[in-house]
């Protein structure tokens, strides 16, 4: 095993704390079942402090390399770390994931992958997709794409971990990213799909529902690895959730709320009524949002970057059906004063994003000792 890798996971079995994860456990999932809550849980992204012995390696490395992509998941992943968690005292899960960006399922359908430098992976557009070519995969074929891959890492992480019992016991093995239906299809088609929606409407349904079927078969499939430890509780990005998947529509808001309502909330309503879950969205979604909260089967909604949204109406919305709203940007004035509560009792889950480690440390702790 990678010296690095064995350093670190020694180090988080001999020092993870088994009881204050759970007490964040329960403080999440009382956030998002709209319970009375001591205070809001937060979780804190800030740059990695670079000086400290273990670092994460770059990210271009870690794709092909089992080793080093655990060991980023525990060091460094999504702007926080598990490894530094006890130090910042925040409100982080242990989570792990094939971490391998949003273009699993485009993969299956024949997309070119390509990863560049430290960046993710990416789909290659070259036009060479057609939706005919679309409709005419089975959406079960595992051995196309990187599936076979995703699983392989799974793997890898449950042959590990059973060394490590107390990791084992706190980590979360979370699904991978399966973006949406309609992500995945403007990743498989490109810009273009805005326009076939009005003038090549028939393919664009059939095309819908074979990724559709492929992202629940998928679900299905990867399940076998995900050991989400709370009940009615799953996780993407560092966060708990509610229900068993998140949908990325960060391609809907680019259409109207009509056309979302009429051609692509049927498919996500398919899949969220199969698992239950939320929907992401990054983005402005003022103009959408009644219609993703208004989706049969969904649980929770997810921001991407709350800091452009009327957080307070999107609340208020929230509030009348109980749809817990997780990853609300604050402030340091609104943690450092608690003030974030009058406006938030409960139904929200925090993120600050913090200039420095040790400004979340600072903030973090006035945050929990001020209550």
């Amino acid at each position: 095993m990678l010296a690095k890798l064995k350093e670190l996971l020694e180090h988080i079995e001999g020092s993870i704390d088994i009881d204050n994860i759970q007490r964040a456990e329960l403080l999440h999932g009382g956030a998002l079942n709209w319970e009375k809550v001591p205070r809001l849980p937060v979780i804190a992204s800030y740059p990695y402090p670079m000086d400290r012995r273990l670092v994460p390696f770059p990210h271009g490395q870690v794709f092909d390399d089992p080793e080093k992509m655990l060991y980023n998941q525990l060091v460094s992943a999504f702007d926080s770390s598990v490894y530094l968690n006890n130090e910042v005292g925040d409100d982080l899960p242990v989570t792990i994931r094939a971490d391998f960006g949003c273009v699993m399922i485009p993969s299956m359908f024949g997309a070119v992958v390509e990863q560049v430098d430290d960046n993710p992976p990416w789909i290659r557009q070259n036009g060479h997709i057609s939706y005919e070519d679309i409709i005419g995969i089975s959406p079960t074929d595992f051995d196309r794409g990187i599936i076979a891959k995703s699983a392989a890492r799974y793997q890898f992480y449950q042959d590990v971990l059973k060394d490590y019992p107390t990791i084992s016991r706190a980590a979360n093995i979370v699904m991978p990213d399966l973006q949406g239906p309609i992500d995945n299809l403007e990743l498989l088609i490109g810009s273009g799909v805005f326009e076939d929606m009005y003038f090549k409407r028939d393919l664009f349904l059939k095309a819908m529902d074979v990724v559709t079927q492929a992202q629940i078969e998928l679900v299905r499939y990867f399940g076998r690895f995900v050991n989400n430890r709370i009940e009615g509780i799953s996780f993407q990005h560092g966060f708990p959730l509610k229900g068993g998947i998140l949908l990325r529509n960060d391609t809907s808001i680019m259409v109207s709320p009509q056309m979302y309502r009429e051609l692509i909330a049927p498919f996500d309503e398919r899949i969220l009524k199969t698992f239950g879950g939320g929907i992401h969205s990054c983005g402005d979604v003022n103009r959408i949002v009644r219609e993703f909260i208004s989706v049969k089967g969904v649980q929770c909604f997810d921001f991407g970057q709350s800091e452009l949204n009327d957080v307070a109406s999107v609340y208020q919305l929230a509030q009348e059906i109980k749809i817990p709203l997780t990853r609300v940007a604050v402030t340091e004035q609104e943690l450092s004063s608690c003030s974030v509560l009058e406006n938030y009792p409960t139904g929200v889950s925090l993120i600050f994003r913090a200039k420095s480690f040790q400004h979340a440390k600072k903030v973090i702790s006035e945050y929990k000792t001020k209550l």
